[in-house]
């Protein structure tokens, strides 16, 4: 999976603040999300209708939203990830609102955001994340998430497999790499890429 990410601040050596940190961190999750949504397509996964595609974007930005959690956790001092984590959740929650109204017309898609990464979060916080990796009960978890979303028909009974074992790793990969360079300033775009 591949995608050019804007994750670094315009003026080399200054980065912005906590807060704008996770608001800027906000939209790369979106585009890592999309991304990865497009990827499972590309990988001759079906999705069925619009509601399902856009449950997948959900699943993976929740799943992006506690890995950062985790990554701060090593990252940031505590009052910084008391301000990042919940400026990330709710840009991610905005950027879920804004074009899952334009897909499938009106409705609280914030709120049913925040409502599916305070759930996920309880069993998320239970699995395992090291060295800035998520553990295998973290893609396990997760993976089955997009799995009940998907179905798993004939087409799309691997999309476990795929999440857990490809997309999964690189969607944190790539996470990983923003976060470090919105938080340590830098030049002004980078292409984020799997090694």
């Amino acid at each position: 999976m591949k995608t050019r990410i804007r994750d670094r601040w315009r003026n080399p050596g200054q980065s912005g603040s906590a807060e704008k940190n996770g608001q800027a961190l906000g939209y790369v999750c979106w585009q890592l999300a999309l991304t990865a949504s497009r990827n499972l397509h590309a990988e001759d996964f079906i999705y069925q209708d619009d509601v399902q595609r856009v449950a997948v974007i959900r699943e993976y930005l929740v799943f992006l939203v506690h890995a950062a959690d985790r990554l701060a956790f090593d990252m940031l001092e505590a009052p910084d990830r008391a301000t990042f984590v919940p400026a990330l959740a709710h840009a991610c929650a905005g950027q879920f609102h804004r074009n899952t109204a334009e897909v499938l017309g009106d409705g609280d898609y914030r709120e049913q955001f925040i409502d599916t990464l305070n759930r996920r979060n309880n069993h998320y916080g239970e699995c395992s994340f090291s060295d800035g990796v998520p553990g295998y009960t973290l893609l396990r978890a997760f993976s089955d998430h997009i799995q009940a979303i998907m179905g798993s028909d004939q087409t799309n009974r691997w999309v476990m497999d795929q999440v857990m074992d490809i997309d999964g790793p690189d969607v944190v990969g790539q996470l990983a790499k923003s976060m470090m360079n919105l938080h340590s300033g830098g030049g002004l775009d980078q292409s984020t890429s799997p090694a």
